[in-house]
């Protein structure tokens, strides 16, 4: 006869014993057993948790990031001259425009902090690394964190909600319009009319001056610019000019002494309501040599 303690004697006690034996054991930070820890196979939590960490640890070095662009932005708006070429002093203040990287900046600090100081959320921390990596862009992660809090917290007052969402609508419409809506604090190429818009007296802060005729003859002191090697010049020239309009923009060409090989070019610019003659060796720097009229 089987025993008290047999699973004949209690066949209930022993379905829940057989039942204990077939659950695996309790997870040890997700780790199902040593073999899954070493292949890699079935982390399940463990595996979020290092997401977790990875995902932390880009937000503190976002931080750092978004911190050292708001020194230097906080420089070229309070420190820095507001126009950055002194030859273009009718420029329009680039302060304003570089005001709104530095709101970015400080909103891609904030909320990295505001991330790491919250207990680590996973959902928190990851919606927080994605307004940090777009803060450049930041009316849309304000906004879109304002609906968030909004929608989210069922806490809140009606009239509060009403607030964050008249919030998130005004910085979506506001944002963009401080970005894209400011004039622009740099020359840009133009196209004149006629002949006639670039008579007169043209003159450089290195002192280098060019006078264009109607009849189109010019006479020229201390002259530089395109088409002449790094470091040549011409001490005084006179010659005839013309205008050309390659790719939709307009161009000054002086042809030094008529001979047409050796000649110098100047690109059309406006600053600000200013017209300006360019010239450079350097695509990237447009205007290295500036002549304004005087």
């Amino acid at each position: 006869m089987p025993s008290p303690g047999s699973a004949e004697a209690d066949p209930e006690s022993f379905f829940a014993w057989q039942s204990a034996a077939d659950t695996p054991e309790e997870p040890f930070f997700g780790m199902q057993s040593e073999a899954s820890t070493l292949t890699g196979v079935a982390l399940g939590p463990g595996l979020r948790r290092a997401a977790l960490v990875c995902v932390g640890a880009l937000v503190g070095l976002g931080v750092l990031f978004w911190g050292a662009l708001a020194l230097y932005f906080a420089y070229r708006v309070f420190f820095d001259s507001p126009h950055v070429n002194p030859d273009m002093p009718h420029l329009p203040d680039a302060r304003p425009w570089t005001a709104f990287y530095l709101v970015g900046a400080l909103w891609g600090v904030g909320v990295g902090l505001f991330g790491l100081a919250s207990r680590w959320r996973p959902r928190l921390l990851l919606w927080c690394f994605c307004c940090l990596v777009t803060a450049f862009f930041w009316p849309a992660g304000m906004a879109a964190s304002a609906v968030a809090v909004a929608w989210r917290r069922r806490d809140l007052a009606a009239s509060r909600r009403i607030v964050l969402v008249a919030l998130a609508v005004l910085v979506a419409i506001g944002g963009p319009v401080w970005r894209f809506a400011a004039p622009s604090s740099t020359a840009e190429p133009v196209a004149v009319g006629s002949d006639g818009d670039l008579l007169g007296t043209w003159r450089s802060s290195s002192d280098m001056s060019v006078v264009l005729r109607a009849d189109g003859s010019y006479t020229a002191g201390a002259l530089s610019g395109g088409g002449l090697g790094a470091g040549d010049g011409v001490p005084a020239s006179v010659g005839m000019w013309d205008t050309e309009s390659p790719g939709g923009r307009s161009g000054v060409r002086l042809q030094i002494e008529g001979d047409l090989s050796h000649s110098v070019w100047f690109d059309v610019y406006k600053a600000g309501q200013d017209l300006v003659l360019c010239a450079s060796d350097d695509p990237a720097n447009p205007c290295q040599v500036v002549l304004r009229r005087s």
